[in-house]
């Protein structure tokens, strides 16, 4: 089996350096590490002119003679060309950062030729990203399309009738960030990662200062040296975290969510960790289909110093969290979501990944056996 990973981790300057995405590059080493597929380093990416340029003239050619053409090759645009041949690869997939990148695949020449199949997978793609243009962007060279999101699956099915669109949500790196583990000393009181809700931070500082607790929370948005050691430092944190902050994803720009309140890819690292996860929660039904519970206490429903005292005590909770652990290990883990996907694209499914999995659920029954 052949699977080539397309990332953009290579170009300088765009999506991939910020912190927010550091998850994707995690994603794409799972399957490179303990799935044996390749990864190729795209040289550029959406932002760049040739890029934008390709779109737009791209765009023109398909209203004039038909959705599915494409645009002459570039090249196979990576920083280190693969030496794959005509119908070699058996899948070539592109992790995307949104639902405008597919020109990525199009510039590519001998190595999009030489996919049997297709895909493209956005973790993150919202409603106001989908409107008409998207059905001259090319994406009928492409096979199939995984968003992460459940509630825009038909609308994008609609702009892209010649792919076949699938929900597949994001997911963690569970070895790492659940550590060696299950119950380790937790010194944080209560994480905040990303987007913040200023009345709510506000009362958790000052809960934290009163109670002379520990809240910690990022106050830096930039380039990570390394997203490796960015990622490291993340799970870190979570595992030494009673509680950490979890509101539905974009809660601060309505709008672009277009009403939805979304499982963020946040609750599964948190998740992973065995925090206790509190905040403004995500959509109940969203998180039992996405997730399998509802795993976020709601602090518009519940007093938030209320939570916070109650789950300030090491043993209080004990049980959601290792819940909470458990359930990442059982179903939220990289490899679970690239299990889909080669379920889905009816491809072998690779040893090493099995491997992963087959650890995953010792990981899991382990921590159910501590549940008793």
């Amino acid at each position: 089996m052949n699977v080539v990973v397309l990332s953009q981790r290579g170009a300088s300057g765009g999506p991939a350096d910020q912190l927010a995405y550091s998850a994707w590059s995690e994603a794409e080493n799972v399957l490179v590490e303990v799935g044996g597929a390749r990864l190729g380093l795209l040289d550029v990416h959406r932002h760049h002119p040739r890029v934008k340029l390709r779109r737009v003239a791209g765009r023109g050619l398909r209203r004039i003679a038909g959705s599915h053409r494409v645009l002459p090759a570039r090249s196979d645009g990576l920083l280190e060309p693969l030496d794959v041949r005509p119908g070699e690869a058996d899948h070539l997939i592109l992790m995307a950062h949104g639902a405008w990148e597919v020109p990525l695949v199009e510039r590519l020449g001998r190595l999009r030729r030489s996919a049997k199949t297709i895909s493209v997978w956005m973790p993150e793609v919202w409603p106001s990203e989908l409107d008409d243009r998207l059905a001259y962007e090319g994406y009928d060279m492409v096979d199939h399309v995984f968003v992460g999101i459940r509630e825009v699956v038909d609308r994008f099915a609609e702009l892209v009738p010649n792919a076949d669109v699938h929900c597949l949500p994001p997911a963690v790196d569970v070895v790492t960030f659940g550590g060696p583990d299950p119950e380790p000393n937790r010194n944080i009181a209560v994480l905040g990662i990303g987007r913040r809700e200023p009345t709510q931070h506000r009362r958790i500082l000052e809960w934290a200062a009163a109670n002379q607790e520990l809240y910690l929370y990022d106050t830096l948005d930039g380039k990570a040296v390394s997203w490796r050691q960015h990622r490291d430092a993340v799970a870190n944190w979570y595992r030494q975290s009673r509680m950490a902050v979890c509101n539905y994803g974009k809660h601060d720009r309505p709008q672009e969510i277009g009403g939805l309140r979304i499982v963020p890819g946040r609750l599964f690292e948190g998740l992973a960790a065995g925090s206790i996860l509190i905040g403004m929660p995500p959509d109940e039904e969203n998180q039992r289909q996405l997730v399998g519970e509802v795993v976020v206490e709601s602090t518009e429903t519940t007093e938030l110093e209320t939570l916070l005292d109650k789950y300030n005590d090491p043993e209080s909770g004990r049980r959601m969290r290792l819940r909470n652990a458990s359930l990442a290990a059982r179903r939220h883990d990289w490899a679970h979501r690239w299990r889909d996907v080669f379920q889905i694209l009816d491809l072998p499914q690779p040893a090493g990944l099995d491997e992963r999995l087959d650890l995953l659920t010792c990981r899991a029954d382990e921590i159910d056996n501590r549940l008793g």
